[in-house]
């Protein structure tokens, strides 16, 4: 299982710990070179607009948002491979369904794009409490519905410390656990 993180100059501290666990790192940075994985955090479109030339030269390119326009910009933009964090950890729940910014129709647009759906375990492990609880039925559902129209999903650490990194095999666990 490859995971993928988001080094702040320890890289070499990063692939120890990595070997140790018995994991493949993915590296993605915030402004990578030309090569080089990419994390995009949008809040809003014209974020997301104003990185995609940069984006196209990366190796591979992971995006987060919880805004719904761009949520809707991203599962369209072929360029972009993963997608994550796109539940929203505010908000109250309606009686029928979760608040999780992902439906039948942004399935479909990411299966056709060829995106996948990144589970953020450094998010889940940030929240406490009951939003804690909240996140983690809204990240359920999404994988129900990722399930249903075949979107690839995998679970990933972020992590930027060494710390911060798993075992692949209890990650794969905790994603079975929310299946």
């Amino acid at each position: 299982m490859q995971d993928i993180v988001l080094p702040n100059k320890n890289e070499k501290a990063l692939l120890a710990k990595a070997k140790e666990l018995g994991a493949e790192l993915m590296f993605a940075y915030l402004k990578p070179d030309p090569g080089e994985g990419m994390f995009i955090l949008a809040s809003k479109p014209k974020e997301l607009d104003s990185v995609r030339k940069k984006a196209k030269q990366a190796a591979f390119v992971v995006a987060s948002s919880t805004d719904e326009t761009t949520i809707r910009l991203i599962m369209e933009a072929k360029w972009v491979k993963y997608f994550t964090n796109i539940e929203t950890s505010t908000g109250r729940n309606h009686t029928h369904y979760r608040r999780s910014n992902f439906n039948q129709v942004l399935a479909k647009i990411a299966k056709a794009t060829g995106k996948t759906y990144l589970v953020d375990f450094s998010h889940i492990l940030r929240v406490e409490g009951k939003k804690r609880e909240l996140l983690l039925g809204r990240i359920a559902q999404n994988i129900k519905i990722c399930n249903k129209f075949k979107v690839p999903v995998s679970i990933v650490t972020f992590a930027t410390n060494p710390y911060e990194l798993r075992n692949p095999s209890d990650l794969k666990a905790f994603l079975r656990s929310l299946i």
